[in-house]
């Protein structure tokens, strides 16, 4: 009966660690690029351009992308392979996107949205953001 307990007591601690973005997330970014983006999108690529310079404020209570605010998000977080999983799940080639094979998604729930649905992990200092068919590249800045 304990090694029954054992086992399901690390399954459940792994699975509780696995929900919690990484503490490097947190921060203030600020999108330095747009990278890339879907065939078909819902808006255009004046629209993304703009967003070049925009503030992303990430922390356990709160994700702010320039005016919009969200208030208690929810975090889930994932392994990817990358080429594969961005080839079936957003339909392109993702040559220009920088990302390692083995890339860390976190998908981002709120009740009002802020726009960014999916973040990637390219490194510690640089995310990529999914933002209305666009992948825009965010860099940390200093605290």
């Amino acid at each position: 009966m304990k090694p029954l307990i054992l086992c399901f007591a690390l399954l459940f601690s792994q699975a509780t660690h696995a929900v919690r973005p990484d503490r490097n997330l947190y921060g203030v970014w600020k999108i330095s690029a747009v990278l890339d983006n879907q065939e078909t999108t819902s808006q255009s690529s004046d629209e993304a351009s703009k967003l070049v310079g925009t503030t992303l404020v990430i922390d356990p209570k709160r994700v702010r992308f320039g005016k919009a605010d969200c208030v208690n998000p929810s975090f889930k977080v994932a392994q990817r392979r990358f080429y594969s999983y961005f080839v079936k799940h957003y339909n392109f080639e993702p040559t220009k996107l920088p990302l390692p094979d083995k890339v860390r998604e976190i998908t981002v729930k709120c009740r009002e949205p802020v726009g960014i649905n999916f973040i990637y992990v390219r490194d510690r200092e640089q995310l990529v953001l999914y933002w209305e068919g666009y992948f825009l590249n965010a860099v940390r800045q200093q605290r």
